[in-house]
């Protein structure tokens, strides 16, 4: 009787077996967003590596701050430079980028040379059917965690719990369509989405670090981690004094260092990190060779102060490195909780006060170019008036939206650069005025006699040199605008509770954005403290364009909504734009072989190594100064 029940369970499952096999449309190792891999299956390494790049030597990199905390996924503390979150694929992104240490892998690993596209890692192989409401990951069996444990799909849905459960509020925003995550046998995962509809799904479940759930069940995830974690990846946390260095050491042993995804990458021995509170020092530091590699922020100091000795004997290169990536955008966002900026006139009397052209020439030395929209460098900015597709999309809104929107094309003042436009401050005054504001006694009051005040808050120091012109210019309106600087670890505490009136900001650029604008954007993350919704924007056409943007089947209809967004966005005018620049300023002693391969990330250091020779030289040249 067994054996009939056992071989007719068989008969009745070999067709189900066959459906979905048929319905299976990608059993490889690679994946994209609205396109195709670049790459083969078979690939030997990324074509921008050099696959015999030497081991060895040490790095030492600067940053300016403090950390007391190795768990960079809890709001909780100040993570560490270089234990960033694994989760390098996000859509639209640039790839895996050039964040050292790298402690933790993930299933996926982001190509520097695609848009949204992420290869196999901890994944083998990959799985999903034709109606794309579940992916799965045929993990590697040779995958291990730095402590010899295997990494197995276990950990995975540990990993994807966790976060959920107890990770920072944006592991629930961006992965609100995924329904589960199933281990259905140690090597092998599956991802249930709630909807076909988001199309980074996979790109984001697959690029989610993967923890040691036997690491971890022991501690308390919300608590910040004071000892060197257990991880999977090339490095492994060494030596290290909270608040002031972290040396991380690569594992010879590696499980993955002789994957395609892995080779020529990942080459220096040690890196370190020294934590700096002063930018000055900082600086000087890296003219006397304690800092390896700088990447210049400052216009100023580039033009100005990159003529020191080893500069001039060719012992430190500088060079302005192009890249193809989006502009992104920074600026100083305006944050609509607090009264004074509930209302829109206000925000664009601000705006208008932004003397770009002044700034560009007397203070940045003509390095930048401004920025006039929230997808510059894309598709998707906005540009002239609505067409017919975006009029469809915004129509049903009309009565939610400024009115400008429809009828006049969004541009910044453009000033004639002596610092004393009059028209910006008549424009500004003009929008004042329409919200119920007046001079009195030399200041702008409201209608019950309050001045009109607000402090912009800077983590940078740096950054007050632009800012205090800003604000200037303010005052002589009669507007009471203060500029205070904080250090890194007060300013995120006050960004993520959302205690500013003004500050800082800056979101990486994307060709192909998606479920990242729900954390900036949508009011269900107006009210989650370490949102990424430092506006406070809360408004039904936003959350409808962000959502078409995140379910658009095509490049198209990605577009039409994007351009769309722009619009919105730009009109509500939350916050006073900046600028930017398509190259990457870097200066580094002359001790590094690098790839000669442009890639489209433009600078990666992930990839460089210590070259020998140069180092020999030039510490014989170091010796004889």
């Amino acid at each position: 009787m067994l054996v009939r029940l056992v071989f007719l369970l068989a008969v009745l499952l070999l067709p189900v077996r066959a459906l979905a096999d048929d319905l299976l449309i990608n059993h490889g190792n690679g994946i994209t967003i609205l396109g195709t891999p670049a790459l083969p299956a078979n690939f030997p390494h990324f074509p921008w590596v050099n696959p015999n790049a030497p081991k060895g030597g040490e790095v030492v990199l600067g940053e300016l701050g403090t950390y007391d905390n190795f768990n960079p996924f809890i709001l909780r503390g100040v993570g560490a430079f270089g234990m960033e979150s694994a989760w390098v694929t996000q859509p639209g992104g640039a790839g895996s980028g050039s964040s050292v240490g790298h402690v933790w892998e993930s299933l996926l690993t982001g190509s520097a040379n695609e848009v949204a596209t992420a290869y196999g890692h901890i994944a083998e192989s990959i799985d999903y059917p034709a109606d794309k409401m579940w992916i799965a990951f045929n993990m590697r069996p040779e995958a291990t965690f730095s402590d010899g444990v295997p990494l197995t799909a276990e950990d995975v849905v540990w990993t994807f719990d966790t976060l959920l459960a107890h990770g920072r509020p944006s592991y629930k925003i961006l992965l609100a369509d995924v329904k589960d995550a199933v281990a259905e046998n140690p090597h092998r995962v599956v991802f249930h989405f709630k909807s076909n509809e988001n199309r980074e799904l996979p790109l984001l479940v697959g690029g989610l670090p993967v923890l040691p759930r036997h690491f971890w069940e022991h501690r308390d995830f919300d608590q910040p981690l004071t000892e060197a974690p257990v991880g999977s990846g090339p490095y492994k946390v060494g030596s290290f004094e909270l608040g002031r260095s972290i040396t991380y050491v690569r594992d010879p042993n590696w499980w993955a260092r002789d994957l395609p995804t892995a080779i020529g990458s990942n080459n220096f021995d040690r890196v370190k990190i020294d934590y700096f509170r002063d930018p000055t020092v900082t600086f000087e530091a890296f003219k006397a060779g304690d800092i390896d590699v700088r990447s210049e922020n400052i216009s100023r100091l580039w033009a100005t102060a990159y003529n020191f000795p080893a500069v001039q004997k060719g012992q430190v290169i500088r060079q302005e490195i192009e890249h193809h990536l989006p502009a992104g955008t920074q600026g100083m966002m305006m944050n609509t909780r607090r009264a004074v900026f509930q209302d829109r006139r206000v925000r664009a009397a601000i705006v208008q006060m932004m003397d770009f052209q002044w700034l560009n020439k007397n203070l940045m030395y003509g390095a930048y170019k401004r920025l006039e929209s929230w997808f510059t460098d894309t598709p998707l900015a906005a540009t002239g008036m609505p067409d017919e597709a975006e009029l469809a999309l915004l129509e049903p809104f009309r009565d939610k939206l400024p009115p400008e929107v429809f009828t006049t094309p969004y541009t910044l003042p453009v000033t004639d650069g002596s610092g004393n436009d009059q028209a910006l401050l008549r424009a500004a005054y003009d929008l004042l005025k329409q919200a119920g504001y007046a001079i009195k006694d030399g200041k702008m009051v409201d209608a019950g006699g309050k001045q009109l005040s607000f402090t912009i808050l800077l983590s940078d120091p740096a950054t007050e040199r632009v800012t205090l012109p800003f604000a200037e210019r303010m005052r002589k309106l009669g507007i009471d605008a203060q500029v205070r600087v904080v250090d890194s670890a007060q300013w995120i505490k006050q960004i993520e509770s959302f205690d500013f009136d003004i500050t800082t900001f800056v979101f990486p650029g994307s060709e192909l954005p998606g479920g990242e604008l729900r954390d900036i954007w949508e009011c269900q993350s107006k009210d989650v403290q370490g949102s990424g919704n430092l506006a406070g924007a809360c408004n039904p056409a936003i959350d409808d364009l962000v959502e078409r943007i995140v379910k658009a089947p095509d490049r198209q209809t990605l577009y039409t909504a994007g351009r769309a967004l722009d619009r919105v966005l730009l009109w509500n005018q939350f916050s006073i734009m900046e600028w930017y620049s398509n190259s990457f300023r870097m200066a580094w002693w002359d001790k590094f072989g690098h790839p000669d391969t442009p890639i489209r990330e433009g600078f990666n250091f992930d990839y460089w190594w210590v070259d020998a020779a140069k180092q020999k030289a030039l510490d014989a040249a170091r010796r004889g100064q």
